[in-house]
C-alpha cells in the first residue's frame, strides 16, 4: 500500500491550495480503487474526487461514500476501459465540471473471470482471446484513459493554478517485472502489466 500513501499525500498537498485539487480514480467500484477513493476523501477536506466504474448505479460502496461526504466532494461517472467512447465522455464531463485534473490513478486490472479468463499455469493453456482481453483491460484501456485525460492533467499541472504539478499513477503488479519472473505462469496478466509499465 506504499503507492497508495504516496498518491494520497501528493493529492493532499495539491488540494491544500486554492479551491482544492481534483483526483480521478479509474476502476473505483471495489478493491484497491475503492480504497484509493476512501483515502483521498479522508486525507483532504478540500479536494474533490472523481470515481469511475462500469456501472455506477450498482456500485453500492461508492454511492455510500458519496452520501457520507459534502455535495461535490465525490462524483461517480460511468467508464469502461474497453469502450473508448465512455472514456471520452468522462473526460468531457470532468472538463465541464472541474476544468482540470491533478491526479489520475489507473487501478483497473483483470486476472480472472470465471469461464472467460483464468491465470495460466503453463504455456499450453494460453489462449489468444485471454491474451487480447488482458491487454485490452490492463494496458490499452489505461493508456486511452491517459490520452483523454491528458489535456486536463496539463491544466492541473500549471503553476498558475497554485498547485504546480499533476500526477499519473498506473497500478501495476510485482509479477510484471521481467527481472523477477522466476516462476513463470500467468502469461496474459504478466505480459499485459509489463506493457502497462512502459507507459510510466
Amino acid at each position: 500500500m506504499a503507492g497508495l500513501a504516496v498518491a494520497a499525500r501528493a493529492f493532499s498537498a495539491s488540494a491544500s491550495a486554492g479551491a482544492g485539487g481534483v483526483a480521478m480514480v479509474q476502476g473505483a467500484s471495489r478493491g484497491i480503487g475503492l480504497e484509493f477513493v476512501r483515502q483521498l476523501l479522508r486525507r483532504s477536506d478540500q479536494g474533490r474526487v472523481v470515481a469511475t466504474c462500469r456501472a455506477p448505479a450498482s456500485a453500492a460502496e461508492l454511492q455510500k461514500l458519496k452520501e457520507e461526504h459534502a455535495p461535490g466532494r465525490l462524483t461517480v461517472l460511468p467508464l469502461d476501459v474497453t469502450d473508448e467512447s465512455t472514456i471520452e465522455a468522462a473526460a468531457a464531463s470532468i472538463g465541464e465540471t472541474h476544468g482540470s485534473l491533478d491526479l489520475l490513478i489507473n487501478s483497473t486490472g483483470i486476472l480472472s473471470i470465471p469461464n472467460v479468463i483464468q491465470p495460466e499455469t503453463t504455456l499450453s493453456k494460453v489462449q489468444k482471446s485471454s491474451l487480447l482481453l488482458a491487454y485490452e483491460v490492463n494496458a490499452v484501456g489505461p493508456i486511452l484513459v491517459i490520452k483523454h485525460m491528458w489535456p486536463l492533467l496539463k491544466v492541473g499541472g500549471r503553476s498558475e493554478t497554485g498547485r504546480g504539478f499533476s500526477l499519473v499513477a498506473n497500478m501495476s503488479a510485482r509479477v510484471s517485472s521481467i527481472g523477477d519472473n522466476g516462476l513463470g505462469g500467468w502469461h496474459s496478466y504478466r505480459a499485459s502489466k509489463t506493457a502497462l509499465n512502459q507507459c510510466n
